[in-house]
């Protein structure tokens, strides 16, 4: 590697460290740091693709979320009512007898959509958001 790097350390889950290896095994990958350089890249990638959000947009924000984590239903059903001019529909699955899928339809500013992101990010329970926009013009 040519351009200069900073360490860091990393605290994970012994689930997910081996899962991190098993990548590794399979060959892809030289190093667990290699894999864990790449896995930030697209992190980063996907997380500014969902910042900065403008003009109005349509697309879907999925949610996978821990329902037996305290209050994460709740907190999730009071923001629905509150984003009731962006949020258009909702599905609700569930995945096993602790994980949640939400699919979340939403139609409006990029600003609230990016707000309501912001919002279900740092709930704790909650695993992974992502929003899928389509051009719908």
């Amino acid at each position: 590697m040519s351009e200069d790097v900073d360490r860091m350390s990393v605290t994970l889950p012994p689930t997910l460290l081996n899962e991190l290896d098993g990548v590794v095994d399979v060959g892809e990958y030289d190093s667990r740091s290699e894999a864990t350089r790449d896995a930030l890249r697209a992190f980063v990638t996907d997380f500014n693709r969902q910042t900065g959000l403008s003009g109005t947009l349509r697309g879907t924000v999925v949610v996978l979320y821990d329902h037996d984590h305290g209050g994460v239903t709740d907190e999730m059903t009071e923001l629905q009512h509150e984003f009731t001019e962006t949020i258009i529909a909702v599905h609700h699955v569930h995945l096993s007898g602790d994980l949640c899928l939400e699919s979340i339809a939403v139609d409006g500013t990029g600003e609230r959509i990016e707000e309501l992101l912001s919002r279900i990010r740092p709930l704790k329970g909650v695993h992974r958001v992502e929003l899928t926009v389509v051009d719908a013009n």
